[in-house]
């Protein structure tokens, strides 16, 4: 009988703030020999704050957008095939979302193998729920183009689909290209959408606001180095 593979979130802030992880989930973790990650050094830290031992029998494969076009390491295949149990953890957040990692969790699943999600909430519904925008109907992108001419393209696109849909358009962005996208943002976007900016989620500086483009425009702010979530809803009228 093959093992489990788990999916473990790692902390979006501080790596020390572990008490998100449920007692069954630890109990869980600190029993596995073998992992999945995308950063060894983010990996060992996060377990050594869970109280794992990483003892010298500790396995650790990088997976990550470096490698994974070229990942062809079926080690981890074998080993959870032969009934031990595989962590997968990301870098900071929610396995498989916006990540490589989900090429390893369906590669498990055709090969019959369980995957097990531990608890945790995700940043995208946490800047969704906060946000006060339409949470019935909304697109998750992931990441937009780096590209500055061919991001506002999209971000015109995805405006137009939010205004004929109502659906509320969110992405994320990575902490030094966030300050050059809210400005994108806001310079693109028609003055009645509403615009909302999630940064430092589940951090002692997290900040979670909603304004129109127009009154952003008028208060700007620095988001230079802060990992955010842009969400917006087109005007309906």
């Amino acid at each position: 009988m093959s093992g489990i593979l788990y999916l473990i979130p790692s902390p979006i802030g501080d790596i020390k703030n572990v008490d998100y992880i449920t007692k069954n989930d630890l109990t869980a973790l600190l029993k596995l020999k073998y992992f999945i990650v995308e950063e060894e050094k983010t990996a060992r830290a996060f377990l050594h704050y869970c109280g794992h031992s990483l003892d010298s029998e500790v396995v650790f494969t990088e997976y990550n957008e470096h490698n994974y076009k070229n990942y062809f390491n079926n080690e981890w295949l074998k080993y959870i095939k032969a009934g031990n149990d595989i962590g997968l953890i990301s870098e900071a957040g929610t396995p498989c979302v916006a990540d490589p990692g989900s090429e390893i969790v369906l590669t498990a699943q055709l090969n019959n193998i369980d995957v097990k999600p531990f608890t945790m909430p995700s940043s995208i519904i946490l800047a969704l729920m906060s946000s006060g925008l339409n949470g019935q109907k909304f697109t998750f992108h992931g990441y937009l183009n780096k590209n500055e001419d061919k991001l506002k393209g999209q971000i015109k696109y995805l405006e137009k689909e939010s205004k004929k849909n109502r659906y509320t358009q969110i992405f994320m962005e990575a902490p030094y290209r966030s300050q050059k996208t809210f400005e994108t943002l806001i310079h693109t976007l028609y003055d009645d959408t509403l615009l909302s900016v999630a940064a430092e989620l589940s951090t002692s500086n997290q900040f979670i606001k909603t304004k129109q483009v127009k009154a952003w425009k008028k208060s700007p702010i620095d988001l230079n180095k802060k990992r955010c979530i842009f969400l917006f809803l087109a005007s309906h009228s």
